[in-house]
């Protein structure tokens, strides 16, 4: 589960004190390269961003995927991945100088905690995909993601191709087209075409995944450790 870290409102105020430019990239086309000086950091506004690493033999690794509200490009000193538009995008870039140098408006720390967090919770959404084994257990735990990314509609669009969903979950294109179908033959998804899904049982593709059903719906009112006590200050009673 990836947590609400900031709200709309906390996030608006954020970047109504920086300077930022909108940008648009076509598909297909670099954002930054992987070892660029890390200067600038991205929030998608509109379409789908992929990050990923290059081997020294010239294979691909990605290493994720963003979707609108997502941060990329956060990393301190250099860029340790490249950024790629997968559709046609727009962005909004924030340049780190705006933070950093004097005369410049400033975030206060709540506000550079959030997006640090949600930058972090961007990047992260997708690890424990890497913990499954079964070709079957990692497609289902990324639709999955997908899925929660889409505020839990059924209906997903997919606007990666195969061989992007093939690098990035370590399969073939094979084996990414065959597991696929296994899925639907299962009745756990519909295809609609390669770059749309349904998905019709999802719990079943919670139990494949390994996934709780209701993970996204946490209850508010659940037990916390004790020592979480000392994280929040205590207000007097008003009325003592």
């Amino acid at each position: 589960m990836q947590p609400a870290i900031a709200t709309p409102a906390i996030a608006k105020e954020f970047r109504s004190r920086l300077l930022t430019t909108s940008l648009r990239f076509k598909a297909g086309q670099v954002i930054f390269d992987e070892g660029q000086k890390a200067t600038r950091w991205y929030e998608v506004v509109r379409g789908t961003v992929r990050t990923c690493r290059f081997h020294i033999d010239g294979r691909r690794h990605l290493t994720g995927f963003y979707f609108s509200g997502d941060v990329f490009g956060a990393d301190y000193g250099y860029y340790s991945t490249a950024a790629e538009a997968v559709t046609d995008v727009t962005v909004q870039c924030y340049r780190v100088g705006d933070i950093s140098q004097p005369g410049q408006p400033k975030p206060d720390l709540s506000e550079a905690v959030s997006i640090l967090f949600r930058a972090m919770s961007s990047a992260q959404k997708y690890l424990f995909i890497v913990g499954h084994r079964t070709a079957l257990e990692k497609l289902a735990a990324f639709l999955l993601c997908i899925h929660n990314q889409n505020n839990d509609d059924p209906h997903l669009l997919l606007p990666m191709s195969r061989a992007d969903i093939a690098d990035f979950l370590g399969l073939t294109i094979h084996t990414v087209s065959r597991t696929f179908t296994e899925l639907a033959q299962r009745g756990l998804i519909k295809i609609e075409g390669r770059h749309s899904v349904v998905i019709t049982d999802k719990t079943g593709l919670c139990r494949l995944a390994g996934e709780m059903d209701n993970f996204t719906n946490p209850s508010a009112d659940g037990p916390i450790h004790p020592a979480a006590e000392f994280c929040f200050p205590k207000h007097p009673n008003p009325e003592t």
